[in-house]
């Protein structure tokens, strides 16, 4: 499916924000966590355009941390802003998410229970 990569793209901002809610993280740790919920292809180059936008938008609180190994990381923590689009994205998903689930099921929207006109 070629469209997977565009659907993709709306639901991993969402889901990048959710983990980041919980705990600060680096890209490699976000790349461990997706991939362990399932996203088997992600890496960090799908990820970096992505947190630069995040970032562009100030939705985190940007901590740089010494790493004994190589260069600092940079750890993203969602700071308020970054919650309100949090939830902007859950409504969003839930509102997407019945309407899609009624197109696949086969929900004829013209049989649909129609609300009662208003009589004047």
């Amino acid at each position: 499916m070629n469209n997977k990569t565009q659907m993709l793209k709306g639901i991993l901002e969402g889901c990048v924000l959710q983990i980041l809610e919980r705990e600060a993280c680096y890209s490699g740790m976000l790349v461990e966590k997706l991939r362990a919920c399932g996203f088997r292809d992600i890496s960090e180059g799908t990820l970096f355009p992505l947190l630069l936008r995040l970032e562009g938008r100030e939705l985190f609180e940007i901590e740089r941390v010494k790493n004994p190994l190589g260069p600092s990381r940079k750890y993203y923590k969602l700071n308020a802003y970054g919650k309100e689009e949090l939830e902007n994205f859950r409504a969003e998903w839930e509102e997407m998410k019945k309407i899609t689930d009624n197109v696949l099921r086969g929900v004829d929207l013209n049989e649909r229970k129609k609300e009662p006109e208003e009589t004047s």
